[in-house]
């Protein structure tokens, strides 16, 4: 309501300008026909008219053409009396009030279908790039989990690219034994409750579904202390949600590496690192965090 009450003040606000330049400028126009002498000074006055609709719209038409008028009642009336005419003068004044209501209204009108083209276009725009926006969203989205996907690791490759890093691999536990005996919709119950645990304990890490069970962390600093307090968070919020309704056990384990990634090369170097560390932790019996520095 404010943005719209804000948005009618600036309107009225440009008709009262428009208005009184087309006032000023048409009164001008008048001004240098009289004192010129002009003979037929109605083409040129027809003429401001037509501009200042085309810039300004209807209400500074209907200005212009109301000026005219007035002007040529007084230049075509017996004496400049704007009451008496001869036959051959009111003519030429009905003559010219119909042309000026006329070139008035056409104009005034395309000006209108013009505007609202206009705002049309522009809207369809705005549709198109919220739209637009949506599908790189979608795209780039997970639908199970709401993470990232691996689109949005190729898109956002370049900017791990060069810069401190710590790259992890996640992935559950008997993931295949959770499907088997709870069901598939069991299994991405569980796979949903993972990644809510990476959206509350990880808030300023890059998280992706890297596939299946699997999920990739990239956070760009070298706080290794707070990633692993994070981790071993999530875990115990795991252990809590797992031992409620019934609900299978939630475990996972983690792999991780930090250091810099001079180039594209060196970071994939760390996701197989990081993938590698995690894998280690599998076969020493899961349920653990395994991290080292990259070099």
């Amino acid at each position: 309501m404010e943005n719209k009450t804000a948005f009618n003040q600036k309107e009225n606000g440009n008709l009262i300008i428009t208005s009184l330049i087309a006032f000023l400028g048409m009164a001008l126009l008048i001004a240098i026909a009289w004192f010129l002498k002009i003979p037929n000074p109605n083409m040129v006055l027809i003429t401001g008219l037509i501009i200042f609709t085309g810039m300004f719209g209807r209400t500074a038409g209907v200005i212009s053409a109301a000026l005219i008028i007035l002007y040529s009642m007084f230049f075509f009336s017996t004496n400049h009396s704007f009451f008496s005419y001869t036959a051959v003068n009111f003519q030429k004044i009905l003559t010219i009030a119909i042309s000026v209501i006329i070139n008035t209204t056409i104009v005034a009108t395309l000006r209108y279908r013009w505007k609202k083209s206009q705002r049309e276009l522009i809207k369809a725009n705005g549709q198109l790039r919220e739209h637009n926006e949506k599908l790189k969203t979608q795209s780039e989205t997970d639908p199970l989990t709401g993470l990232y996907n691996r689109h949005a690791l190729r898109a956002n490759y370049h900017n791990y690219v060069g810069i401190n890093l710590i790259v992890a691999y996640m992935d559950v536990d008997n993931f295949k034994q959770i499907n088997d005996n709870y069901g598939h919709d069991a299994g991405d119950d569980v796979l949903r409750t993972i990644s809510n645990g990476l959206k509350e304990f990880f808030t300023n890490t890059d998280a992706y579904r890297y596939g299946g069970d699997e999920f990739l962390l990239i956070r760009k600093d070298v706080d290794t202390s707070l990633f692993d307090n994070q981790l071993h968070q999530m875990r115990n919020r795991m252990d809590e949600l797992s031992h409620s309704d019934n609900k299978p056990d939630i475990k996972f384990s983690a792999g991780y590496v930090y250091g810099v990634a001079e180039t594209a090369v060196d970071l994939r170097s760390m996701f197989e690192k990081a993938d590698d560390l995690m894998y280690e932790v599998k076969r020493q019996g899961k349920m653990d965090i395994l991290g080292q520095r990259y070099e």
